[in-house]
């Protein structure tokens, strides 16, 4: 119940801000886009008055029988249609015969067309700009009309229109503001879809199935629809259902649908343009939603708890700190009473008493050592481990200096330079093995990165390169060109790495030939959820196929003995008669379980031992999908 309390708390507030943050979003969004439209036809908006001054469109409304007025008038449309990007130009007379038009080659001319049906004619010819938005009733394409009467005086002789195509506008957005994270509907009083990114959604009227009422905008009834306005265009349905969400603060003309037929939910938002009664709409999906509630739950699971064990440990405090008052009251009342009873004891008593208190003077002493030779025992391995984690790079330090010193004597400045530097990253490199050194006990809880293997190889060898040709020990690596990268800790690797080298080379110690092979290949994996023990790589049941990166280390020394190959990881365990402690392969197989992978050493066929390390690839940088 306190879980449930608690991930019930941690939702409701969370998700609370989420819907917040994607109102934010989607108000930006919305307000982007209405600008966008706005500005789109508000470009449009003056060319009709301004061309319905050009003393040709008098001329040709006055004597239509003027071919040659015509003709020029026809090329002047064409031209004003490409130089604004209209879709089409076109002059209307009194009748509302169309009798020039930019696209008079085509065989779809408007030349000749009656076009008195359409609202906008008749609203211009009252002597206004008008705007109309319609499916043409030639091209059958949706269209925005602005029309401006011609006049002569008072008088008005005609109309000339501009029509933008709507497909147009809704291209142009998607190369200049298109985005992944949300759809645009744009909605007239008769709740049809007219533009949208969606091409599923256009010409779909938007119904709801409660109470059989329309759309929550709606300012006609779904009976309303001109069908003239839409021409030989069929008018869908596009059904939505409110949902009921307890976590969407109250705000207005916000709701979340569930679209019918395709079952998704979208958060959507609506405002009224400025023009035309339109109403547009930003539905974006719900993913970001979906995301913060796993989350959430995450978070509160983890701090529940965490909370939960703070008070369990608060309250075994209390207890012991109880239960250790009470035994010192008890112990004070059993030395009172036993102080009396001294009192009343003869010489006998006396010395017994005597002897007893020595007695537990001497186990106190006693306990005392035993635990100082406990703490001096927990000191002692820690500094034993530490004392093996830096020996190396230590050693390495000083292969660097008397290098530098030789190169200071040869007077080649620059390669002493790089040695220092050297030294000082090897410095920085024990204060991270020492700071680290308590992880070594437990699974790593961070501080992984991308390690580019080919470079933890090279690392190591510049570290034990002194070492090697001090011992005559050849070193053959085979390492592939293509970059190799596991996730892991960059450091603890290559200790891995200069431990086992190491080890090989004190292996090797009394043989002629001092091979040490070092392979790193990629292999590709078939593996069942059975056979996956170290890590949980498969999810669910079945086979999966993975790649990872193998690193053997391979020398020609004797081996190792069949009855220690199972105790070789063990802490403390060596075969070393004069130094080694045993606890470097141990600590090294923690390392490599800290990263996902395996640590295994077989006895190689042609003699010698072989380490194989087995780490998960990882594809960084990451590849576009």
């Amino acid at each position: 119940m306190g879980l449930l309390f608690t991930l019930t708390m941690v939702k409701q507030f969370g998700l609370r801000l989420a819907y917040q943050d994607l109102k934010r979003q989607s108000t930006l969004n919305l307000n982007n886009l209405i600008s966008y439209i706005d500005n789109t036809l508000g470009r449009f908006e003056k060319i009709p008055e301004v061309l319905s001054k050009h003393p040709l469109l008098h001329a040709v409304l006055t004597n239509p029988l003027d071919t040659e007025k015509s003709q020029q008038l026809n090329v002047l449309l064409e031209e004003m249609s490409d130089v604004t990007q209209a879709s089409d130009v076109y002059l209307i007379n009194r009748m509302g015969i169309t009798i020039s038009a930019s696209n008079w080659r085509k065989e779809s001319s408007f030349v000749g067309n009656d076009f008195s049906v359409r609202p906008y004619f008749y609203q211009a010819m009252k002597g206004e700009l008008s705007r109309y938005y319609a499916v043409g009733l030639i091209s059958n394409q949706r269209g925005y009309y602005f029309a401006y009467p011609v006049k002569n005086k008072a008088e008005v002789l005609g109309v000339i229109v501009i029509k933008l195509r709507v497909d147009d506008i809704e291209n142009q957005h998607a190369r200049d503001v298109g985005s992944d994270n949300y759809n645009f509907l744009i909605v007239g009083p008769d709740n049809v879809v007219f533009m949208s990114d969606n091409e599923e959604w256009r010409l779909n009227q938007i119904t709801t199935t409660v109470d059989n009422k329309p759309f929550f905008n709606a300012t006609e009834p779904p009976e309303s629809i001109d069908v003239k306005r839409y021409a030989e265009r069929e008018v869908r349905t596009l059904q939505i259902l409110p949902i009921k969400n307890n976590y969407l603060p109250i705000m207005p003309n916000v709701q979340i649908f569930q679209l019918v037929d395709t079952k998704e939910k979208v958060f959507a938002q609506q405002a009224k343009m400025r023009l035309n009664d339109w109403h547009v709409h930003i539905w974006s999906g719900l993913k970001p939603i979906k995301d913060q509630t796993a989350f959430l739950m995450i978070i509160g699971t983890g701090g529940y708890f965490l909370m939960v064990i703070l008070v369990l440990f608060t309250k075994e405090r209390l207890r012991n700190t109880r239960q250790q008052r009470q035994a010192n009251i008890l112990l004070e009342k059993r030395v009172k009473e036993r102080t009396e009873d001294l009192t009343t004891t003869n010489e006998k008593l006396l010395e017994e008493i005597s002897q007893r208190q020595k007695t537990q003077l001497e186990l106190k002493a006693t306990q005392e050592e035993l635990i100082q030779a406990a703490k001096l025992a927990v000191v002692g391995n820690m500094s034993a481990s530490i004392n093996h984690e830096i020996n190396q790079p230590l050693t390495a330090i000083k292969s660097y200096s008397q290098n530098a010193l030789i190169y200071q004597e040869r007077n080649m400045p620059e390669k002493v330079t790089g040695n220092l530097k050297h030294i000082i990253g090897l410095t920085d490199r024990l204060a991270n093995i020492v700071s680290q050194f308590k992880s070594f006990t437990k699974k790593s809880s961070g501080g992984q990165a991308p390690v580019l293997v080919q470079t933890s190889i090279n690392e190591t060898l510049a570290i034990i390169k002194h070492q090697a040709q001090k011992a005559s020990v050849e070193i053959i690596t085979d390492v592939p060109e293509e970059a190799l990268y596991i996730l892991g800790d960059g450091i603890r690797l290559e200790q891995v790495f200069v431990n086992i080298v190491s080890n090989a080379m004190q292996a090797m110690k009394n043989m002629k030939a001092k091979t040490i092979y070092i392979n790193v290949s990629k292999v590709k994996m078939n593996v069942s959820k059975e056979d996956v023990t170290q890590v949980n790589l498969i999810q669910g049941t079945g086979t999966q196929t993975f790649e990872q990166v193998d690193i053997t280390f391979r020398d020609t020394g004797p081996g190792i003995l069949a009855d220690n190959i199972d105790k070789i990881f063990e802490p403390f365990f060596t075969t070393k008669e004069s130094f080694g402690l045993g606890i470097g392969l141990s600590i090294s197989q923690r390392i490599i379980e800290s990263m996902q992978g395996v640590l295994v050493v077989n006895n190689h066929d042609l003699g010698g031992a072989i380490f194989t390390i087995s780490l998960p690839l990882y594809s960084y940088p990451p590849q576009s999908t």
